[in-house]
């Protein structure tokens, strides 16, 4: 068998187990490629050597579900301006394919 580094011993020996830290019902099937910092990959890698991830990914998630939730009010703005956007877009597109039909008075 292979040597393997400490980090890699301590995963082999944890074994494959679900999340310590409460995650919730919620099935994690999109995948998303990031590049961090050499400081936030760190930080990453001491949730998993905490013991509380298995993997970077769930660590990953976490911090983004935890971000998300500390800015709930802003996203909640958001929604709120990008719902009257489209209404607006819906508007002019109205507005345009009326003016695009051929008036009758033409005929």
């Amino acid at each position: 068998m292979s040597e393997l580094n400490p980090r890699q011993q301590g995963r082999r020996q944890r074994g494959r187990r679900g999340p310590r830290h409460p995650r919730g019902p919620r099935r994690r099937n999109n995948v998303v490629m990031v590049r961090v910092d050499a400081e936030n990959l760190s930080r990453i890698d001491e949730l998993v050597e905490s013991g509380q991830f298995n993997s970077r990914s769930e660590a990953t998630a976490f911090l983004i579900d935890e971000g998300i939730k500390s800015k709930q009010q802003m996203f909640d703005k958001m929604a709120e301006k990008i719902s009257q956007i489209q209404g607006l877009r819906d508007e002019l597109e109205a507005m345009i394919g009326e003016d695009a039909k051929p008036s009758e008075s033409a005929e």
